[in-house]
């Protein structure tokens, strides 16, 4: 953000085109930079970390699929515009593959251009580019335009099948310009703002609706929700929580309350109170995202925790370094040296599942199980768990066969 407008880079190698795009997204709001060197491409992005990229496919000296691919690498969060004259079916692979790579590609706009469409695209660009606000997160809460949606987590049977066992339940904003946030991008604006109540609160309310909906129909799952700091601090806190458990008829012991390890760097009296009277309640407590070096390991039996989440940073090293997996086999003997459970998150591969399995790790969560979803999509996903679970066992018996 310069100047109170968005930044806009303009990439291309033809610099009369570059400067048509230049003007035109002035005329969209954008504080704009050209560039038409793609030798220092990467450090100019790097540093200027614009809202929104302009980028032309077609570049003889570095093309815009490699410039991709730098961009994704370098985990660049800008909104990009491609510009091309190639057909739709190499336009569409292009989008697809910016989107599997994890870039957020808005648009496409094929040569020969006319200046008024090219404005439209930029207004829209300019639209979802930008800062979010205290505002738009209230008006967000106000409109109910905040979703739940839910991750599983796979409980070990020691047999080298697992469970579906818990969901975690994940607050989503549906944006209607910027579409489906996750909380990376409102998380801390609530927590500093203050909203973070009305927020918590919200998945509280419809995650345990939502638990008892599964298991009136049968289905025999845990919920997991994320606690913020902020409201252990909260001393009226638990007594609200067990409220509202008795009014759904949910049973507390299976539900259990995640707090991130950095949450416990500030503790004091009330912190104590708080987590011990969710124990007493007989709610499940687990120290969430542990091992990313933050606090003292005297925490895992001064505070009342009964598990430990393993931070998926770990887990996403533990296939290239076998350090990680020193780590991560530590973390799990300490935690049953403890009397504590433990959950890996990060697993995104068969073979991660399968490390887990071997050093008895309890339970496990990641995208190789599934992508967080909606509720409706939980039934579906369980089925399909379930399915390959079978085959991978009847694969795993014809090899020995």
């Amino acid at each position: 953000m310069a100047n109170g407008k968005p930044t806009l880079v303009v990439i291309d190698d033809d610099v009369d085109i570059a400067e048509i795009i230049g003007q035109i997204g002035a005329q969209a709001g954008f504080d704009v930079r050209t560039l038409t060197d793609p030798a220092s491409l990467y450090d100019d992005i790097t540093a200027s970390a614009p809202d929104a990229i302009v980028l032309d496919l077609q570049m003889p000296k570095l093309d815009g699929i490699q410039v991709l691919r730098g961009l994704a690498e370098r985990k660049i969060k800008a909104g990009i515009v491609l510009v091309t004259g190639m057909d739709e079916r190499t336009i569409a692979a292009a989008e697809l593959y910016g989107t599997e790579r994890g870039l957020k590609v808005l648009a496409t706009v094929q040569k020969p251009f006319s200046p008024e469409d090219l404005l439209e695209t930029l207004l829209a660009a300019r639209a979802v580019s930008g800062p979010l606000t205290v505002d738009d997160l209230r008006k967000a809460i106000e409109a109910e335009r905040l979703l739940v949606y839910y991750q599983p987590t796979v409980a070990r049977r020691g047999d080298g099948t697992w469970d579906i066992q818990t969901m975690e339940a994940l607050l989503r904003w549906d944006h209607p310009d910027r579409g489906l946030l996750s909380p990376d991008a409102f998380l801390s604006m609530g927590e500093r703002s203050g909203l973070i109540r009305s927020m918590t609160d919200y998945v509280i309310q419809r995650g345990l609706e939502q638990l008892r909906a599964w298991q009136s129909s049968g289905m025999r799952l845990g919920l997991r929700i994320n606690i913020s700091a902020s409201l252990l601090t909260d001393l009226d806190f638990p007594d609200r929580f067990e409220t509202l458990m008795e009014e759904l008829e949910v049973d507390p012991e299976a539900v259990t309350m995640e707090i991130t390890e950095t949450a416990m760097l500030e503790q004091h009296a009330d912190t104590f109170d708080i987590l011990t009277r969710f124990r007493l309640k007989r709610l499940n407590l687990a120290i969430d995202d542990f091992g990313i070096g933050y606090s003292s390991l005297t925490q895992l039996f001064r505070m009342p925790f009964n598990e430990m989440k393993i931070d998926k940073s770990l887990m996403l090293r533990a296939p290239q370094s076998n350090e990680a997996k020193i780590m991560i086999d530590a973390l799990v003997n300490l935690a049953h040296n403890l009397d504590l459970t433990v959950c890996a998150e990060g697993v995104e591969s068969r073979e991660s599942l399968e490390f887990l399995d071997g050093i008895g790790c309890d339970s496990a969560q990641g995208f190789y199980i599934s992508k967080p979803i909606a509720a409706k999509e939980v039934p579906d996903m369980i089925r399909l768990w379930y399915d390959s679970q079978r085959q991978s066992q009847q694969l795993k018996a014809a090899s020995k066969a």
